[in-house]
């Protein structure tokens, strides 16, 4: 069968594409190389993000995308779709300054200059949310297929054919020839993707950017550092430092933490 438009990768700009051009009238078919639930890295919403996911939910009648714009309705409408709140950002600079040595504990200074909070909602009910991307991309992908977008999974695409009437997708999905035609083919796989692989496109960079890395991971019975004696301060803060996107600055580096 012939499609409209293929979107390869199911993360969630993907599915969230295949719902709009579905609420347009295209056919769509979105293609997805692993399985869901899979991992991927965790993303925090902004205050700008839930007013765009607002937009996309009232411009393409997509109703159910509208508790996703702030915790307490998140948490009303989808209590087994994991999320966390979000209530601003948290920042503890470990020093080796202010008279500590390496390898000292962290010690939350009487004037507060070793530590930030800037807030970015007024209460928990409008607060921003940190997506356990694994529930949230399996989510979107549900809603995707209950409006009518073809959903195939563990396709391994391999190779692309342009023809007059469109682009031939090839590939395998479990250990069996894959193939699917569309007028119009979305990669939203990610850096470097199949179709920046297919087409042989070169990678560009900004000049003089650094090469910076970061390792990720879940953890679970991780402590709050606001129950901790050492990130204790004489005047309460305006909410949680661990209800916000929680930073560990250090020389040459840093750590952050969203806790779900």
């Amino acid at each position: 069968m012939s499609h409209d438009i293929a979107i390869i990768g199911s993360g969630f700009a993907g599915s969230l594409l295949a719902m709009v051009v579905r609420r347009l009238g295209y056919r769509v078919i979105l293609l997805e190389r692993g399985k869901h639930p899979r991992f991927a890295i965790g993303e925090s919403t902004t205050p700008l993000m839930n007013l765009l996911i607002e937009e996309l939910a009232v411009r393409y009648d997509l109703p159910r995308l509208l508790p996703l714009t702030t915790y307490g309705a998140w948490r009303a409408s989808y209590p087994d779709v994991v999320c966390g709140k979000k209530r601003g950002f948290t920042y503890y600079h470990h020093h080796a300054g202010y008279h500590h040595h390496a390898g000292e504990r962290f010690q939350a200074r009487t004037d507060r200059a070793n530590q930030l909070l800037v807030a970015a909602s007024p209460h928990d009910v409008v607060a921003d949310t940190h997506w356990l991307r694994s529930d949230v991309d399996a989510f979107l992908v549900r809603e995707a297929v209950a409006i009518g977008v073809e959903y195939e999974e563990q396709v391994c695409l391999t190779g692309l054919e342009e023809r007059a009437e469109g682009l031939l997708l090839r590939g395998e999905q479990q250990g069996k020839p894959f193939q699917c035609e569309a007028k119009f083919v979305f990669d939203a796989s990610g850096a470097r993707g199949f179709l920046s692989r297919a087409l042989n496109l070169q990678e560009s960079t900004f000049p003089n950017y650094p090469n910076p890395q970061a390792i990720f991971s879940h953890f679970t019975d991780v402590g709050r550092c606001d129950a901790l004696p050492d990130f204790q301060s004489a005047e309460s803060p305006p909410f949680a430092p661990d209800d916000a996107a929680l930073h560990h600055i250090y020389d040459g580096g840093w750590m952050w933490v969203l806790r779900f």
